[in-house]
């Protein structure tokens, strides 16, 4: 998958959470909710990082932080309550 690819990815996944977060039918638990936080603190830190050093592989960054990105919205997904 081409860069410009993963990185619009990123990003949807990245609206994807907070339109879920911020619906009132998100109820984390606290394992949850640390999970996700560290899951999107990592990919932070690994994008900023990408930024800055020119030697980072930028594929391999990119594809972990789609990783990670698609786990903390797989996680926030599951802590929505049901809706009978």
């Amino acid at each position: 998958m081409p860069e410009k690819e993963k990185v619009m990815k990123i990003k949807k996944y990245s609206d994807d959470i907070v339109r879920k977060v911020l619906h009132d039918e998100y109820a984390p638990d606290g394992d949850s909710l640390k999970n996700v936080v560290e899951l999107l603190s990592r990919s932070v830190y690994d994008l900023s990082e990408m930024y800055l050093n020119d030697q980072c592989n930028h594929e391999e960054t990119l594809k972990g932080t789609l990783a990670k990105m698609k786990i903390a919205c797989n996680t926030v997904e599951q802590n929505r309550v049901k809706m009978p």
